[in-house]
């Protein structure tokens, strides 16, 4: 079956300011309040002074921005699967995904080596730290110390591109079929009872990677409506079951957690159903480097944050410096890292 040629340009706004969720997230909640966590990866005493900084806020900025984040993701992946198969799918994935990690995995390193200097402290950063998480997907599996406490996302969209992408081609291009397939896979990983070593060790590396795939559905299921693939009363019965689905699969005790996914999800409906309202140029001008920025910008920024607060600067200037930092890193790492790759990988793909 041909698929549509179709560009959701809403995507791009929605991109851009889950990524502004996120990183103000970093900078403006979890830079102070988690300072010990923050001091433990930096390997820094924690931050003193500055009493009662941070943005409090009703709900969790970077779950929102996360799950607009894989909601995109699900909306998307369709797109190119179907367009691509599932061969040239993976090899524009991979090369899209793990050059520029590895661009921001060394400014990681970098910055984890100035906190070093900061500290007088001998570098502690392992070069099986270094290797976990340059695989990515299979960090856990590695070992290591976790030394870039943002990549998990990243982890989640690796195995999706597998296992979604395995189901596609078993399905011979039938994408409601692969996800079918799946969920029932899903539901014995997260939910069903440990049958021997070998299914309890998928259980424990992968449960908490699957458990977010049916919010990723839940987008898939938008891009059906979209392409004329789905009636609306299939599409809205379809996405309340993923959505109900992704809290079983989870099962947080934290009603709080869910409702910033809940804001996510509310977010993306609208721009499903309004793409006019996230057609920003400033948004899609943030979209367009966030994969790049999100990479790079959690541990740099807390390195330049940390040392500005040396000089005793108001909490303000802190974030301020460390969003222009990272993002100058980010615009970089996009120019010379993201783009050269991404072509690269697009005619390596067309020769197969």
């Amino acid at each position: 079956m041909s698929q549509p040629h179709v560009r959701f340009d809403f995507a791009d706004g929605l991109r851009g300011l889950a990524m502004l969720c996120v990183v103000l997230f970093h900078y403006t909640q979890i830079f102070w309040f988690s300072r010990a966590r923050v001091g433990q990866i930096l390997d820094l005493a924690p931050l003193a002074g500055y009493p009662g900084t941070s943005l409090a806020l009703p709900v969790n900025l970077g779950a929102v921005g996360v799950g607009l984040f894989l909601l995109i993701s699900g909306l998307l992946i369709p797109l190119s699967l179907g367009r691509q198969g599932a061969m040239r799918f993976a090899v524009t994935r991979l090369t899209r995904i793990y050059p520029t990690y590895w661009a921001g995995l060394a400014i990681t390193v970098l910055a984890l080596w100035l906190a070093s200097r900061l500290g007088g402290a001998p570098f502690a950063v392992s070069t099986r730290d270094v290797l976990g998480h340059a695989s990515i997907a299979f960090q856990d599996m590695l070992g290591g110390r976790n030394i870039d406490p943002v990549m998990w996302t990243l982890k989640v969209e690796l195995w999706f591109y597998a296992l979604l992408g395995t189901a596609f081609a078993l399905t011979r291009r039938r994408l409601k079929w692969a996800i079918w397939l799946l969920v029932p896979i899903l539901a014995l990983l997260c939910r069903g009872p440990a049958w021997g070593t070998a299914w309890h060790a998928a259980q424990y590396y992968l449960t908490p990677v699957v458990c977010y795939f049916p919010l990723m559905f839940a987008g898939s299921w938008c891009y059906f409506w979209l392409t004329g693939q789905a009636a609306r009363r299939e599409t809205a019965i379809m996405v309340a079951l993923m959505l109900a689905l992704f809290v079983w699969f989870t099962g947080w005790s934290s009603p709080a957690l869910y409702l910033s996914y809940g804001v996510g999800v509310i977010l993306f409906a609208l721009g499903v159903l309004r793409p006019a309202w996230w057609r920003s140029r400033q948004l899609a001008r943030v979209g367009a480097v966030s994969y790049a920025w999100y990479v790079c910008h959690s541990i740099a920024g807390y390195v330049t944050m940390t040392a500005l607060a040396r000089l005793g600067l108001p909490w303000w200037l802190l974030v301020l410096a460390a969003l222009l930092v990272t993002w100058w890193l980010a615009v970089a790492i996009n120019r010379w890292i993201e783009l050269p790759t991404q072509r690269w990988g697009k005619r390596l793909a067309e020769q197969l």
